[in-house]
Order: C-alpha cells, then structure tokens, then sequence
C-alpha cells in the first residue's frame, strides 16, 4: 500500500454494513512535503560558491574559523562566507587639492588596486570587509593631497606623469603594510580655479595683441622699404645711368640746335 494512500472504514449509506475505501493520507503528504522543503533549504545552505577572483572568510557566530579560495564549496548551514574582492579594482574620485603656490584646484584621480590573497583573512578582521572605505579611500586621499602640494599651479597641468608618480609613491607603501597593492594612479583631469582661467585669458589676449603689433610694425617697415627703393629707382642719377649702361657710345646722326649730350638723355619729366 502506498504511503500517501491509506484506507478507511466507510458506513453503507442504506443499511447497518461497512466498507472500505482508499483516501489521500493528508497528513503524510504534507509532512513529506515540508521534509522536502526543509532538505531543499539545508541543502542550499549547506552550498557556497567563491568565485574567480575572489575569496571567502569563513565565519560561525561572529568568529572566523577558516579561508577558502574560489570554487564550490560544502558547509555547514550556520556557516557564513564572507567575499573578498582580490582582483584589480578601479578607484576613481575627485579631489580637493592645494597646491605649492597655495591655489585651490579639483583633480579627477583613478587609482587601480588589488588585494593580496594572502592578507584578505586580516584584512576581513580589522575592517570586516569595509576596507574599501575605511582604509583605501582615506589613505588615497591623503596621499594626493601631499603628493599635490609638492608641485605648483603650472606644473599640475603641464607635469601630469611626475605627479601622477609622486601619487603613487605617496600611497603604494603606506596600503602595502594592508596586504593592499596599489598598481597605478593617473591623474585624468584637473578643474583650475576660476581667477586662474581668466588670468590665462588675459594672458592670451596680450600675447595675440602684442603679435598683431608686431605684424603691423613689421608691414610697416617692408612698405617703408618698399616707397624707399621706388623713389631711388626715379632720381634722376638712377634715370641717367640706366640711359649709360644700355648706351651703345654712338652719338646721333642729326641734331638740332645746340645739340648736346644732354639733350639727348630721358628726362625724369
């Protein structure tokens, strides 16, 4: 006989005689339903997968009793695993900067870090897996912070490589004593303060004038030059010894009057 079958005495509907029948076993079905459920749930709790990239700190009531690595994993249905993010992550921010020359100036700052394996277990117990925004962020900014006041106005925009590797040694070592790697750190924009702007404008506005003038004065010269070397091409000394360098030394045939030399000559007339 099934086990979600049972059979009951049943009275005839006419008559003092009984009978049986076969009737769902109600209590049975719902028992091994909820038996099912509850295999389900502790078979689910009892799972736990650690990605790539990542590892599991392994806590019971608040304690931690071990470290696994990535893969599936069997455990007990009380135990919690804790990820910890070890691959290259990228941190990106503005930030608040003075600089050398004391001005006020707004960097956009991308750092890439990466935790090391190895230390993810202590890290999860100082910071309980708040690292990121207990220690990481607070350090980087600190570390731009000194790294720009080292370097003027001018030299944050024009030695963007120096400053972005005086960043990275401002906060490589101090994140390493963490089991945190910092790869890199680029400085990708920075936002100049607004009397700075207009300076540089004004700047331009002087520099463009100042090379017009210069181009007026130099037109100047070439046209003075020019009207200089035209009215000598006209004096009559120039006029004359054109006449004497295409002269063939014959005089001619006829001439009128008192005729001389110099009336044979162009005149400037």
């Amino acid at each position: 006989m099934s086990f979600f079958i049972k059979k009951v005495t049943v009275p005839e509907r006419y008559g003092n005689s009984e009978h049986e029948e076969e009737v769902l076993n109600i209590p049975a079905i719902v028992g091994t339903a909820l038996g099912a459920i509850v295999l389900i749930v502790l078979l689910f709790t009892s799972i736990a997968v650690v990605g790539t990239g990542q590892v599991a700190v392994v806590t019971r009531f608040g304690n931690i009793v071990g470290f696994e690595g990535q893969g599936i994993h069997m455990k007990l249905p009380i135990d919690s695993y804790n990820i910890i993010n070890v691959t290259q992550q990228q941190v990106t921010a503005e930030y608040s900067t003075a600089t050398k020359d004391n001005q006020s100036i707004t960097q956009e700052i991308t750092a890439q870090v990466a935790v090391n394996p190895e230390s993810a277990e202590e890290l999860y117990q100082k910071f309980l897996g708040n690292h990121m925004d207990a220690i990481v962020e607070p350090i980087l900014s600190d570390g731009f912070k000194s790294a720009t006041a080292k370097f003027s106005l001018e030299d944050c925009i024009t030695a963007r490589d120096q400053l972005s590797e005086e960043m990275l040694k401002a906060v490589k070592e101090r994140l390493a004593e963490y089991g945190i790697n910092v790869v890199s750190v680029e400085v990708k924009n920075v936002n100049l303060p607004e009397e700075y702007k207009a300076a540089v404008e004004r700047q331009k506005v002087a520099e463009r004038d100042q090379v017009t003038a210069e181009v007026e004065r130099q037109t100047a010269e070439i046209n003075a030059e020019t009207n200089r070397i035209t009215a000598e091409s006209l004096s009559d000394e120039n006029f004359k010894q054109k006449f004497y360098d295409k002269w063939d030394g014959k005089l001619p045939t006829y001439m009128g009057g008192e005729g001389s030399l110099d009336m044979l000559l162009p005149s400037t007339e």
